[in-house]
């Protein structure tokens, strides 16, 4: 569709952060686990879409990518269940990448739930 932004966060102590934003697995996103070596990533997992064309947020083949792209990071799957056009609902996507292997890896939080990240050296 269009470029999209994503953004990694770093502090002193902190887990490096890369949050993904609206985008599905593709170059840019592999350059940019693979540069900056997240401890987390940040998918918006929804699998949007509109009434014509692909998704233009993940879909849960994509966030087994991600997965598999990033073997040591944690990825926290967001974005579903809160729009329309948001296909992939929180049960399909963990039952999908619990058949792929990687649940353990994926955190899916619910609404107004909070998550604690840390680092792995931690």
């Amino acid at each position: 569709m269009a470029p999209v932004s994503g953004f990694v966060l770093r502090a002193d102590g902190e887990p490096v952060i890369y949050i993904a934003g609206d985008t599905i697995w593709c170059e840019e996103v592999s350059e940019a686990v693979q540069k900056f070596q997240p401890e987390v990533v940040v998918v918006n997992a929804g699998g949007a879409r509109f009434l014509e064309g692909d998704p233009i947020t993940m879909t849960p083949d994509d966030v087994i990518a991600v997965c598999r792209a990033a073997p040591r990071a944690k990825i926290v799957a967001v974005h579903m269940e809160a729009i329309n056009h948001c296909l992939v609902t929180r049960s399909d996507l963990g039952f999908q990448l619990e058949a792929a292997r990687v649940g353990e890896r994926v955190v899916i939080p619910a609404d107004g739930e909070r998550i604690t990240l840390v680092r792995a050296d931690s």
